[in-house]
């Protein structure tokens, strides 16, 4: 079994990725989605899934934040609250998450979450746009999900084997309850920009202050996930760029290209993050992407054609959790989404 299953997310990420044999099933979890996908998705999947198994709580196997974003990092955050609170159906064993307080080996600001925001807020310059906004939210629930890590004790096996989690050519593919995975980004240098620039912007309160999303987007964790034969990249929201070099870099690509049974797309499918050329080198079975297309329009309807224009005839499927109408005009039968009441599609190899 190797299946990677979609769960609405709004305009964020949440990924089930399910491994294992079928009489001994393993889990991760991908991101978390944005505010209310925990409660109205997520909980009830992953309390269905602790049923089905007979467990009073579902052993995650291993969960992964791939960067601070808040379409990404709040359902992780939901999950934690529970988890404390001791009303969740499941359970945190291995957590991948790039904590900046981590990098900055400093002192957390002192005070809640509302009242680190209010405080930045309060230096910081107006907020001009959208990605300002997300930064104000993101970096506060970064600080929160590495003080949860701390007392809970997940904190000692955080990004284990790798110190910081960053793609290192002498670090080997790990392996995750006989799951490998290869790790493709970020580049040291990235985390390196991201690490700086927060603690520049720490120090002077001013949280709000990137003009650039990159060393957000930059930094998210990319890993080529391997089981029984069967391939799949999953990307965060990665640029296209970053993710074929990380490939050519790790030696993954032959004349340029290479071929996976899977592909999550990076930034759900946003046209800013791919090209054409992108879809011509990085090929797959099948694609997985995420996005309503309601507060940012993605899955880009333009990215879409590139993909399709990319593979012409070819056979492969593309599964997203919405049923988007433009997304039926552009791959009609080679979409599939979620059937009759269900909340996720699962793409399985």
């Amino acid at each position: 079994m190797f299946a990677l299953e979609s769960i609405k997310a709004k305009h964020g990420d949440c990924l089930l990725l399910h491994w294992g044999k079928e009489n001994d099933p393993k889990i991760g979890l991908i991101d978390g989605g944005p505010d209310t996908i925990y409660a109205n998705f997520l909980k009830p999947r992953l309390k269905k899934l602790a049923q089905e198994r007979n467990k009073p709580k579902l052993p995650l196997d291993m969960t992964m934040v791939s960067h601070i974003d808040d379409d990404h990092i709040n359902g992780i955050l939901d999950l934690a609250d529970d988890i404390e609170n001791g009303g969740a159906p499941a359970d945190i064993r291995l957590l991948w998450f790039n904590s900046l307080e981590e990098l900055l080996k400093d002192k957390i600001a002192e005070g809640s979450t509302a009242q680190v925001t209010a405080a930045v807020n309060a230096l910081a310059a107006p907020v001009e746009n959208e990605w300002h906004k997300k930064v104000l939210a993101s970096v506060p629930q970064g600080q929160q999900l590495h003080a949860f890590a701390k007392r809970t004790g997940i904190f000692a096996q955080m990004n284990s084997p790798f110190q910081p989690l960053v793609m290192n050519t002498k670090q080997p593919a790990t392996k995750v309850a006989g799951l490998s995975l290869t790790v493709i980004g970020p580049f040291a240098d990235e985390v390196e920009e991201l690490r700086k620039k927060w603690k520049q912007l720490r120090q002077k309160g001013i949280t709000a202050a990137f003009s650039d999303p990159s060393p957000y987007n930059l930094s998210s964790i990319v890993v080529l996930c391997e089981f029984d034969g069967k391939k799949m990249i999953l990307t965060g929201d990665a640029r296209g760029d970053k993710v074929l070099e990380g490939l050519q870099v790790r030696g993954l690509l032959k004349n340029g290209k290479l071929h996976v049974d899977l592909l999550k797309l990076p930034h759900h499918g946003s046209k800013n993050n791919v090209t054409k050329g992108f879809f011509e080198q990085l090929t797959a079975d099948v694609y997985v992407v995420s996005g309503d297309n309601v507060k940012f329009k993605n899955p880009a309807k333009q990215a879409m054609t590139w993909l399709s224009e990319a593979r012409g005839n070819d056979n492969y499927q593309v599964f997203c959790p919405y049923d988007l109408k433009y997304m039926k005009d552009i791959f009609g039968k080679k979409l599939t989404t979620p059937k009759g009441n269900a909340t996720s599609v699962t793409a399985s190899l």
